[in-house]
Order: structure tokens, then C-alpha cells, then sequence
């Protein structure tokens, strides 16, 4: 079902279409975007009289930058990363340790996007990208304030992800951009951690306040 819908957007894309100023052959393109999200737990049972804490932050700034390569078609290059830090620290009458880990993942994303405007304000469009991406990890572990040890993993992933999005300008070169998650199609392969895994998948998420991703976009044209 997705894979069709996703074909007829590209078959929609492929007609022939007038062209808004900001899709023409020679348009440079900037967009940006970051997201954070953070949560604490605090828990304490008194029966063993043992409590604990975990705090955990994730980052996940990107950039995208492309040019018209004709009317209606950009190629480009996207950089990004996914950074997470947790630290839990338990303490019961006899024993506190403290763990952190921190996890980093840096996306290097060549792309191709196809447009189609729909009137002056709103166009939608198909985004292929290669997904490339180095992964590190480094646990830290904590016995009464003494250390004990760190355990670092380094690997890789690569992918291709096809997704369609919509843009709306605001003003001739300011548009808010948004990825269209609920139709993605993308296969990956990721070496971390000693285990190597191979993964299609028809959507990129599961939660409902993921399927959208808005970004600030700039269309820089020549005078």
C-alpha cells in the first residue's frame, strides 16, 4: 500500500507542471532543523531502602544543503547527528554505582528531491537519499565514586530512505518544510556493538508525533 502510494507520487511528480521561481535550474538551497527532548525518573523503595535516578537527553541537529539542477529537481547533501546521554545512579544501604552512556550517531546524507508545485504557496515532493553514518558509544561505570571502567564501540550504518514532504513558502525565499515519516520506504545495514543487522521497513516510526518533521528552509536565487 505505502509502496504504491509512493509510486503514484512519483508518477504525479514526472507530469508536466509549471514552475515556481524558487524551483528553477540554479536555486541554491539551506535548511535546518533541531529537536531535543529530555526526561528524569527518581524512584525509592522503602522496603529494601534502595533508591535511584535516571536522566537521559537527546539532540538531533541537521543541515541540508542543495542546488536546482533543472526546473523541479535538486541534488544536495544532508549532515546530521543523533546524540543521547543517559546517566543512572542507584544507592542502596550497603552500595551506590553510577552508569553513563553516551551515544552518537553522525549522518552524511547525499540526496535527489523532485517537486511539485501545487499553487504559489504549496508544492510537494519525493526525497532519495543515501544514508551513511558513524556510530560511537562510551559507557562509563562508577562504584562509590570510584571508577571502574569505560567501555567505548565504534560502527557504521549505510541505507537508502525514499520519503515524500510538503513545503510551504512564506515568503519568496522562506519555507517550512515538513518529511512525510508515515510513507517512508528505506532498507539499512548497521555493524555496532558485535552484532550486524540488515532491516527493511515501510515506516520509519511507530509514534504518531513522528511522522511529521518540520524544517526551516531557504531558496536562494540569483538576481
Amino acid at each position: 500500500m505505502k509502496k504504491n502510494l509512493l509510486l503514484g507520487i512519483l508518477g504525479y511528480l514526472c507530469l508536466s507542471i509549471p514552475v515556481k521561481a524558487q524551483l528553477q535550474k540554479g536555486t541554491k538551497y539551506v535548511a535546518a532543523t533541531i529537536s531535543s527532548t529530555g526526561n528524569g525518573q527518581h524512584y525509592k523503595d522503602r522496603k529494601d531502602n534502595s533508591s535511584g535516578k535516571i536522566n537521559q537527553i537527546s539532540v538531533n541537529p541537521s543541515f541540508q544543503f542543495g542546488k536546482f539542477i533543472s526546473d523541479n529537481k535538486m541534488i544536495g547533501v544532508g549532515a546530521g547527528a543523533n546524540l543521547n546521554f543517559i546517566k543512572q545512579k542507584s544507592t542502596t544501604t550497603f552500595h551506590s554505582d553510577t552508569y553513563k552512556n553516551n551515544y552518537a550517531a553522525y549522518t552524511l546524507s547525499p540526496y535527489i528531491r523532485h517537486y511539485k508545485p501545487l499553487n504559489t504557496k504549496w508544492a510537494i515532493f519525493l526525497n532519495s537519499s543515501v544514508n551513511l553514518s558513524y556510530l560511537h558509544s562510551k559507557r562509563d561505570i562508577w562504584d562509590y565514586d570510584i571508577w571502574l571502567r569505560d567501555v567505548q564501540r565504534d560502527g557504521y550504518s549505510g541505507g537508502i530512505t525514499i520519503n515524500p514532504g510538503i513545503s510551504y513558502w512564506i515568503s519568496p525565499r522562506f519555507a517550512l518544510e515538513s518529511d512525510i515519516n508515515l510513507l517512508s520506504l528505506g532498507v539499512t545495514y548497521q555493524d555496532f556493538d558485535k552484532v550486524k543487522s540488515f532491516t527493511f521497513r515501510s515506516v520509519a516510526t511507530s509514534n504518531l508525533t513522528s511522522y511529521f518533521s518540520v524544517r526551516a528552509s531557504w531558496y536562494l536565487q540569483k538576481r
